[in-house]
């Protein structure tokens, strides 16, 4: 049996997940929905199952067992009763450093834990762990034992990984075959975690089939790549979840990846993002020119679509016509005509078209050639405002960029109009960060050689998993090009003259130091962009 769900929502009040004013408020919801009162509490406060078994294991002392990372004890495990094992679900798993711990879901079943401890040895420590993670690597040993019901049903598994990515803030699944099972990971805030232990392989590999047949894959190819999408919902009566689905074949089965495609237009705004005050000022009022091109660069994964669907909703898609080209459209914005390139419509060729669509606005997704560039630039001189992406470390790197594609630098120099670079660091957890004074070092990387400053470090709650992170941010670099930058532009300067010409460039640098200040994020994540001044 697991911990009484009693003892977990009491840990919850104790870990201030939430407080007895919002459970008796959630009581009558759970009655009406049917739902136990800790499912209802998991989606009202966005959290994991295994946020409430991290706070069990604060109230009672006892450290979470990350059994994804720990390695499970196979002859302890072996030495344990199989009526133990049934009573109890428990695995004696090894930490990094080689200590022997006893994970189990209810450290206060005494009878259980003293059986274990006599067969184990009494200098064996306790650890918490969620049913869910203990289920998988129990089923070697006991297949019917401490399971959840879904635990074998590829259909319930899938709803339950869907669930619980989705309350993680996961943006990717990773579903892929090994030797022994089946490896499930989802990317939260940029870095891979582990969902688990390694499942088992017959019912991991009916998961793997099952998503196939949703997204519409030929089941019975497994030896070649394929591409498909789902639309499923978390849980009944909810929205379904849109997915971008991709197989390939690895060398023990197949390898899943899907890209869960988010659209919370209430969270993707300018002022959600984190750019300044001056910046977004700065940028809506670039928005308000009848024409010109604006850029957002930086690298894969770096939030660049996000910043332009942020820009679209700035508009007034009732008052202007917007067209994009997208590969993939991502989310769908109202009033605003979206087009999926790809195929038989290239980035280059969408846009000729849409200049036969009356356009005021025009998004293409990203300029990859020449090609794309010149009909972008040409069409930003010809009375329309174009938005676009561009592979670039830097702002002013944009400008050389298109040089060095072929576009013609008088051209580019007379219509952009705005360049923003960024990047994507993990925020602090707001509910357990720590300050300090920054040592000497830390302070002259900030460019505070001499002065006193506070900066914040992760600590680690059930909020945040543990992590001390939760949700990302960006960082921000501007350019906003002047006549005299345009001049340098058209007569073949090269990046560093450019840069030391731009009179109104505001450095990514600048941006992390702020956000450090301001406890948003630790050293540790910007580190790599301070020097970019």
């Amino acid at each position: 049996m697991s911990v009484n769900e009693n003892a977990l929502i009491n840990a919850g009040i104790q870990a201030s997940l939430f407080d007895r004013d919002q459970l008796n408020r959630l009581r009558t919801l759970s009655r009406v929905s049917r739902q136990s009162m800790l499912e209802v509490l998991s989606l009202e406060l966005g959290l994991p199952r295994a946020a409430f078994y991290m706070a069990l294991a604060d109230a009672h002392g006892l450290p979470y067992a990350r059994l994804e990372s720990w390695t499970v004890d196979d002859a302890a495990l072996a030495r344990l009763p199989a009526s133990l094992l049934k009573r109890q679900p428990m695995v004696p798993a090894r930490d990094g450093d080689g200590a022997l711990f006893l994970a189990l879901s209810d450290p206060t079943d005494q009878v259980a834990v003293e059986t274990a401890l006599r067969v184990l040895g009494a200098q064996t420590r306790l650890a918490v762990a969620e049913p869910a993670a203990l289920a998988p690597l129990l089923s070697r040993f006991l297949p019917a034992s401490g399971r959840e019901e879904n635990q074998d049903d590829p259909v319930g598994m899938f709803d339950a990984l869907l669930r619980d990515a989705l309350l993680r803030r996961a943006s990717d699944i990773h579903i892929e075959s090994v030797r022994d099972g089946v490896r499930v990971r989802l990317r939260v805030d940029g870095r891979m975690q582990a969902w688990g232990g390694v499942l088992p392989k017959a019912p991991g590999e009916g998961m793997i089939s099952r998503i196939k047949v949703l997204s519409g894959m030929d089941i019975a190819e497994s030896r070649a790549p394929q591409d498909g999408g789902l639309n499923y919902p978390a849980r009944e009566g909810a929205e379904p979840v849109e997915m971008r689905v991709a197989s390939v074949p690895i060398k023990f089965g197949e390898r899943l990846t899907l890209r869960v495609m988010k659209s919370d237009p209430g969270r993707q705004t300018l002022d959600s993002l984190g750019m300044s005050a001056a910046m977004i000022a700065r940028l809506r009022g670039v928005l308000d020119h009848p024409h010109g091109i604006v850029l957002v660069t930086g690298p894969t994964g770096s939030g660049k679509s996000t910043t332009l669907y942020a820009v679209l909703r700035e508009l007034d898609a009732n008052a202007l016509n917007i067209l994009t080209a997208e590969d993939p459209v991502e989310q769908v914005i109202p009033g605003i005509s979206q087009v999926q390139a790809g195929g038989k419509t290239s980035f280059a060729g969408a846009l000729r078209s849409f200049l036969r669509h009356d356009p005021d606005v025009i998004l293409v997704g990203e300029i990859r050639d020449l090609e794309t560039a010149d009909v972008a630039l040409k069409a930003a001189t010809t009375g329309h405002l174009v938005l676009s992406t561009l592979h670039t470390n830097t702002a002013v790197g944009a400008i050389t960029r298109l040089a060095d594609i072929g576009c013609e630098r008088f051209l580019i120099g007379s219509t952009l109009h705005g360049i923003i670079a960024q990047r994507l660091v993990r925020m602090l957890c707001p509910h357990c960060r720590k300050p300090r004074p920054a040592g000497e070092e830390e302070a002259r990387l900030l460019g505070l050689e001499g002065r006193a400053a506070e900066i914040h470090e992760p600590a680690g709650c059930p909020r945040c998993l543990g992590t001390g992170y939760r949700g990302r941010i960006g960082l921000f670099e501007a350019l906003w090009p002047d006549g005299e930058l345009a001049e340098k532009v058209a007569s073949g300067a090269g990046e560093r003259e450019l840069a030391r010409a731009a009179r109104d460039y505001w450095r990514l640098g600048e941006d992390a130091r702020d956000k450090v200040l301001g406890g948003l994020t630790s050293l540790a994540e910007v580190r790599p962009y301070l020097h970019i001044f």
